[in-house]
């Protein structure tokens, strides 16, 4: 499990604006607070509405200051008998606020308290439970896309090219989703029964009903109605009324279509120039580690089919040390640079340690690659091999495309900043 993700996040979520509280919920607070006619029951259901006065509530409630005073808090009922009106204040005072419009733009906020409102529309007689539970289960996916947008890009880029989420998410940041969500909820000092809802130990219908209810509102948020008519169909448990529910998911996403945005689009080379920053300053302790990164993000910025990294053996050959896009495990046992020079592209970077950029392969013969080349990877329209040199040149970087993508000259000064950043890991 990866430490340094963690240091990461907690790093990244001090030195940015917390998750902020629907200004409605906030302003429903804050009146029944003012209302001595109004009990903690309602106080309560207006509370677990919304992720950002929940996780505030449930943390404070169960930090430090007032542990030593009480049991652990799992239910903001219980939270809130530990904090009294007067601390509830403070936190619903002290949360920035967004109104319903504005949460549209944060798609990860939106997606989970629209869980959390369906999950509480299928059980209300465990409302608080269901929207607690609904609240965190996703806690690890919802911190990384607010905190860790970069990790976050990579993770969807590798899903795009066929792997599971878990594994996506493990390569980049050493550890599940689910795995991150259930460490953060330990930091925070949260009780087993929500930290156990987060790693799936809990209790199987509230944690049934809360996965339901984030795949529903996924769904809901992408626009795909008949696929969330189809989970609905599968729910497996006892007494939810289908009928309602389906009334419900129809309605909200009848609301959201109107409302949908485009992201604005950020530069590939502002977003370079943000990775470069990130990785200098963040150094990885394997070139494994720092390839991966970097490789993930040429896919996914540039649009490259495959990114390989050759190291120099002892044999005087260079092989494929570490390789990012499809078919890499083929390349890795079977695509190497000759030890004998040969009157290949690749050839001519090691022996004159300058970049090759071809931008048509129609120009090359097959005696100007390597052996096998043109079986391995058949469909490559161009490609760029940089060298890695301190003395001599004992790595190289190799990007190639099956599309018309052009990298304009700012691009290709960061990509070769960036190969800059490998030389470390290579010999003297």
């Amino acid at each position: 499990m990866s430490a340094s993700t963690l240091d990461k996040l907690f790093t990244a979520m001090q030195n940015s604006k917390d998750f902020p509280a629907l200004e409605n919920t906030v302003v429903s607070v804050l009146a029944t607070l003012k209302d001595s006619g109004k009990g903690h029951r309602e106080l309560v259901d207006h509370v677990t509405e919304d992720f950002a006065l929940t996780q505030r509530t449930l943390k404070l409630a169960n930090s430090a200051m007032y542990a030593p005073f009480a049991k652990a808090s799992s239910s903001v009922s219980s939270a809130l008998d530990v904090l009294g009106t007067d601390g509830l204040l403070h936190i619903v005072l002290s949360t920035a606020m967004v109104s319903a419009t504005e949460l549209q733009e944060d798609a990860g906020l939106s997606r989970t308290l629209l869980a959390s409102e369906l999950a509480r529309s299928m059980a209300n007689e465990r409302a608080e439970d269901v929207s607690i539970a609904a609240l965190m289960v996703d806690l690890g996916w919802l911190l990384t896309s607010r905190f860790l947008p970069l990790e976050r890009a990579q993770i969807e880029q590798s899903i795009t090219t066929g792997k599971a989420p878990d594994q996506a998410a493990l390569e980049i940041l050493g550890m599940t989703f689910q795995q991150l969500g259930a460490e953060v909820a330990k930091r925070w000092n949260l009780p087993n029964e929500i930290t156990s809802i987060i790693d799936g130990t809990g209790d199987p219908t509230l944690i049934e009903l809360a996965k339901f209810s984030n795949a529903a509102a996924t769904l809901i948020h992408q626009g795909q109605g008949e696929e969330v008519q189809k989970l609905v169909a599968n729910l497996s448990v006892p007494g939810v009324d289908k009928s309602r529910l389906l009334n419900l998911v129809r309605s909200k996403a009848e609301m959201m279509a109107p409302k949908a945005k485009v992201t604005p689009v950020v530069s590939a080379d502002a977003q370079l120039s943000e990775l470069l920053l990130e990785l200098s300053n963040d150094k990885r302790t394997s070139v494994e580690a720092l390839a991966s990164v970097m490789f993930a993000a040429f896919g996914g910025l540039l649009n490259t089919a495959h990114c390989l990294l050759f190291m120099l053996t002892r044999s005087g050959e260079y092989r494929v040390r570490y390789g990012y896009g499809k078919g890499i495990d083929e390349l890795k046992s079977k695509l190497r640079i000759s030890a004998e020079f040969k009157p290949t592209a690749f050839h001519a970077v090691v022996k004159n340690n300058v970049d090759v950029s071809i931008s048509e392969m129609s120009r090359l013969k097959p005696i100007n690659l390597p052996d096998g080349y043109m079986e391995l990877l058949p469909n490559v329209k161009k490609f760029i091999v940089l060298p890695i040199a301190n003395t001599g040149v004992s790595g190289l970087v190799y990007c190639d495309w099956d599309n018309d993508r052009v990298l304009s000259q700012t691009e290709m000064a960061l990509v070769k900043k960036l190969r800059d950043l490998l030389l470390p890991f290579f010999p003297a």
